[in-house]
C-alpha cells in the first residue's frame, strides 16, 4: 500500500530528478570530479580501482606504484550506474558517446539532488511542519539554493549534502523515539557520510553526542540504538578502511596526508567571515533563502529544541574544520563549495518563516528572495565555473600585477599558478570588480551576443574600476554556455535524433512529476481551507 508520504516522495523525486537532467551540463568531469568518475569507469570496465590520470598532479603513487583517486569510495561508487549506462550505450551506438557520456556523468548528481529534496520534505514533516509548507520549502531548496548547481556537477558535494541531511534527520528521529528501524538507518547514513568525505567524522561524533545526551537517562534504549546503528554502520566503516588499504597499503592512510600541512592551518575567523559574509563568496549570496532561515532560527529552536542542539553539535564542528582550510571557498567552484553540505539543514527554519508570512509584505519578501535565489542558480548553471574564474585570474594578473608566489603555502610546482591559493584567487573572494555572480551575468550576455574578447570588455565588471583593456585571447574563447542540449545542436549534430528523444522523455517526466506534486500540494491545502471556511460560518 502506498502511503501519503510515499506519494509525496515519488512526486518530488521525479520532478526534481527530471528538472536537474533537463538542465544538466554538457561538460565532462573536470578537476576533482575527474578522478571520481575515472574510478567508477575502471570498476565497470576493468574491475580495478587505479586510475591513469594523476590528480592532484603531485599526488604520490600508491600501492603497486599505481595512481589512485584521492577521494573515498563513496563519490566514485555513486557514479557506477552512470558508468554502466555509458558502457552499454557505447557497445550499442558508439557514435552517440559524445551525447550520452556527459549525461551519464551527471546521472548520479541529479538523482542525489532529488533524494536530498525528498529527505528535506520528510524531515520537515517529522518536525511537525504542515505538508503544504514542507512542499514549498522543498521547492525552494530545489530551485533557489546551490543544490541546483551542484546537482548538475559530478563533484562529491551533492553526495555530501545528501548524506549529511540523511544523518541529521535520523539523529532527530532517534532522539524523539529510538526505534530499531531508525537506528539502523542512522548507521547507514553515518557510514555513507564517512565514505563521502572523511572530514565528516566530526559530524558523526557530534551526532553520537546528541543521542547520548538525549538518552542519557534511558540506558537500555541508548544501548539498543548504538547496537542497531553499529549493525549497518560498521560494515560501511570497514569498506572505507579496506579501500584505504587497497590504495595506500594501510587502513589509516587516506591519501590526503601530503596536503594537510599546506592546506590546513588558516584563520577560523577569516574562513567564517569569508563563507558567511565576504562580498564575493558568502553562502547567503549564493543561497539567498538562507537569510530568511537565519531570521526564523530562534522561532524554530523554541518550537523544536532538539533541532538547535543537533545543529550545534553536528553542523558547527565540520564548519569550524573547513574554516581553518586556507582555501575555505573550495575554488574553483560556484559560491563556497565547502559550505554546500550544510545548506539543506540550515534552510530548515525557513518553514517557520513561511508559516508566519500571512501578511502581503512578508509574502512579497519571500517571493523576492526566492526569485533572487532562482536567478543566481540559473547564472551558476549557465556556465561551467572555471571559465569566469580563469578570465578573472587573467585580468587580475594583467591589471593588478602577477602575484608573488614565493611564500605560498600551496606551491605552484612549476605550473605558473597554484589554483586555489590566495595569490591566484583573492579577487574571487574579496574584490567587487570580480564578483562571480555579476561575472557570470556579463559572460552569459557576451556569449549570447556573440562578442569576441575585445567587444566583451565594453561592459565587463572590472571596467567600472579601470579603463585598461586586457588581453583575454587565452581565456575568453574557451568559454561556452553549459547546457547538454547544445551537445546535439553545436557539438555533435549527428546525435540530434537521439537528443530529441531523450529530451522528450525528460520533459515528459518533468511534466508528470510537477503535475503529481501540485496535485498533492493542492490536496494538502484543502482541509485547512475547509477549516477556515467552517470557522467563518
Amino acid at each position: 500500500m502506498i502511503t501519503g508520504a510515499t506519494r509525496w516522495s515519488l512526486a518530488i523525486f521525479l520532478a526534481v530528478f527530471a528538472l536537474y537532467l533537463v538542465t544538466s551540463s554538457r561538460e565532462p568531469a573536470w578537476g576533482d570530479a575527474r578522478g571520481m568518475w575515472e574510478v567508477a569507469n575502471r570498476i565497470v570496465d576493468h574491475r580495478a580501482i587505479d586510475i591513469t590520470t594523476r590528480w592532484p598532479e603531485d599526488i604520490p603513487a600508491g600501492r603497486g606504484g599505481k595512481y589512485y583517486g584521492i577521494a573515498p569510495i563513496g563519490p566514485s561508487a555513486v557514479h557506477v550506474p552512470g558508468a554502466v549506462v555509458a558502457q552499454v550505450t557505447h557497445a550499442i551506438a558508439p557514435r552517440h558517446d559524445v551525447l550520452v557520456r556527459p549525461l551519464a556523468t551527471h546521472l548520479a548528481p541529479a538523482a542525489l539532488g532529488a533524494l536530498t529534496c525528498v529527505l528535506m520534505f520528510l524531515l520537515l514533516l517529522d518536525l511537525g511542519i504542515r505538508p503544504r509548507t514542507a512542499s514549498i520549502c522543498t521547492a525552494i531548496l530545489a530551485c533557489a539554493t546551490t543544490t541546483w548547481v551542484y546537482a548538475r556537477m559530478p563533484y562529491s558535494e551533492i553526495l555530501q549534502m545528501t548524506c549529511f541531511l540523511g544523518l541529521f534527520r535520523q539523529v532527530l528521529r532517534v532522539c524523539k523515539e529510538p526505534l530499531r528501524k531508525d537506528a539502523l538507518w542512522l548507521g547507514v547514513w553515518a557510514g555513507c557520510l564517512f565514505n563521502a568525505k572523511y572530514v565528516f567524522a566530526s559530524a558523526i561524533l557530534g551526532a553520537a553526542a546528541v543521542i547520548v545526551w538525549t538518552l542519557r537517562r534511558r540506558w537500555p534504549e541508548l544501548v539498543r540504538v548504538i547496537g542497531w546503528a553499529a549493525v549497518t554502520g560498521v560494515p560501511l566503516l570497514v569498506i572505507a578502511l579496506v579501500y584505504n588499504y587497497l590504495r595506500w597499503s594501510s587502513i589509516t592512510r587516506t591519501g590526503y596526508e601530503p596536503y594537510l600541512d599546506m592546506y590546513f592551518g588558516g584563520s577560523v575567523f577569516d574562513g567564517a567571515w569569508g563563507m558567511l559574509l565576504s562580498p564575493n563568496k558568502s553562502a547567503l549570496l549564493y543561497s539567498p533563502p538562507l537569510v530568511l532561515a537565519l531570521l526564523a532560527l530562534p522561532a524554530a529552536v523554541r518550537a523544536v529544541p532538539r533541532l538547535g542542539l543537533a545543529m550545534l553539535a553536528v553542523v558547527v564542528p565540520v564548519f569550524l574544520v573547513y574554516c581553518t582550510y586556507r582555501s575555505w571557498s573550495g575554488d574553483y567552484a560556484w559560491g563556497p563549495r565547502f559550505f554546500v553540505w550544510a545548506v539543506p539543514v540550515l534552510l530548515v527554519p525557513l518553514a517557520w518563516f513561511i508559516d508566519r508570512s500571512a501578511s502581503r509584505w512578508r509574502r512579497g519578501v519571500v517571493i523576492g528572495v526566492v526569485t533572487a535565489g532562482v536567478i543566481v542558480q540559473l547564472l551558476g548553471a549557465s556556465l561551467y565555473w572555471d571559465h569566469f574564474i580563469r578570465i578573472s585570474i587573467d585580468t587580475k594578473n594583467q591589471w593588478l600585477g602577477p602575484p608573488n608566489r614565493a611564500g605560498s603555502y600551496i606551491p605552484a610546482k612549476g605550473r605558473g599558478h597554484c589554483d586555489s591559493c590566495f595569490e591566484d584567487t583573492y579577487q574571487l573572494l574579496w574584490t567587487p570588480a570580480f564578483q562571480p555572480i555579476r561575472g557570470h551575468w556579463w559572460l552569459v550576455k557576451s556569449l549570447a551576443r556573440g562578442d569576441d574578447w575585445k567587444a566583451a570588455q565594453a561592459d565587463a565588471p572590472w571596467r567600472r574600476y579601470t579603463t585598461l583593456e586586457v588581453n583575454l585571447a587565452n581565456t575568453y574563447p574557451r568559454a561556452r554556455l553549459d547546457w547538454w542540449i547544445l551537445l546535439w545542436i553545436e557539438d555533435a549534430p549527428h546525435t540530434r535524433g537521439a537528443g530529441l528523444a531523450i529530451l522528450g522523455v525528460l520533459v515528459g517526466a518533468l511534466a508528470l512529476g510537477i503535475w503529481l506534486w501540485l496535485r498533492l500540494h493542492r490536496a494538502a491545502e484543502a482541509p485547512a481551507a475547509a477549516a477556515r471556511q467552517g470557522g467563518g460560518g
